[in-house]
């Protein structure tokens, strides 16, 4: 339940800092301030939608920043989760070879005699 609470924040966090980077006007204020066709500070939402833009960006940065640390420190868990089905669990254990007993022959990679038989 808590994972999936955080994930809801993390997503919403994320579309929501997209946006609000995208409204934010440059330091030259777009292709108007390279020509020189004023503008300045204004935009389509006033001159102090900057500042607000600017305090909505560092919130939800830091928000992302969070929720990627807490997913960190948590992890679904149940019968179909990722935690349930590692790799390293299942890897099957050997045992041990005995002092008198024959190494185990390693089969030779495929295609290793074909270099012989090519350079003849």
């Amino acid at each position: 339940m808590l994972f999936m609470i955080v994930a809801f924040v993390h997503v919403v966090a994320c579309i929501l800092l997209v946006v609000a980077v995208l409204l934010q006007s440059g330091k030259d204020a777009g292709l108007s301030g390279a020509f020189g066709m004023g503008g300045g500070g204004q935009t389509i939402f006033g001159a102090r939608a900057g500042d607000v833009l600017t305090r909505a960006t560092t919130v939800l940065a830091v928000t992302f920043v969070v929720t990627c640390l807490i997913f960190t420190r948590i992890r679904p868990t149940g019968a179909g989760s990722v935690a349930s089905r590692s790799v390293v669990t299942k890897v099957p254990q050997q045992p041990a070879a005995s002092k008198g007993a024959a190494p185990v022959p390693v089969p030779a990679a495929p295609g290793a005699g074909d270099a012989k038989q090519i350079a003849k």
